[in-house]
């Protein structure tokens, strides 16, 4: 599997993390995006076919402290959304049973934390539902640690791909 993160230069805010994996065969995938928005696809950009804008779309946008997800739009009150956490699983409902969406946190699972309900929280404004997961201390230092090692290697600029030189 290969890991493309971006982050910002000075805070070392993670603003998209993506990731490819080949099959069993060989056989390239397309990049999953687990932090961040993936661009705008072919079908979305052409003429003749797109996807509806009224349908929601969920993505993560995650600060220092916690795991954050934007899903946009969501017009109900906020007293239509019922959030629970199921086998570490976060899981959104509605009451008029019109949107059901289930979030992961790869990083949680990654290190075998178990999901707290306690933990979550939600707020909505302008048709934006937005959940946010505190991290836990072990993960904050680990991303520390990852922050002070990625510190002091020299960033590689598009197209710049003399320090990538086989052996």
């Amino acid at each position: 599997a290969v890991v493309s993160t971006q982050s910002t230069g000075k805070t070392g805010e993670l603003l998209v993390r993506k990731w490819k994996k080949s099959s069993t065969i060989g056989k390239k995938s397309d990049w999953v995006y687990e932090v961040g928005c993936p661009p705008l696809s072919q079908s979305q950009t052409t003429e003749s076919m797109w996807e509806s804008s009224t349908t929601p779309k969920a993505y993560r946008q995650d600060s220092k402290t916690h795991f954050a997800w934007r899903i946009q739009p969501l017009p109900w009150p906020m007293s239509n959304y019922k959030v629970t956490v199921e086998n570490n699983t976060i899981i959104i409902k509605t009451e008029n049973k019109k949107y059901y969406k289930k979030l992961k946190i790869e990083d949680m699972d990654r290190y075998n934390f178990p999901l707290i309900a306690k933990h979550v929280n939600c707020a909505h404004a302008n048709s934006t539902l937005m959940i946010s997961y505190e991290k836990p201390p072990p993960v904050l230092q680990l991303e520390r640690a990852i922050y002070s090692e990625l510190c002091k290697v020299k960033p590689i600029q598009d197209g710049d791909m003399d320090s990538c030189k086989q052996q």
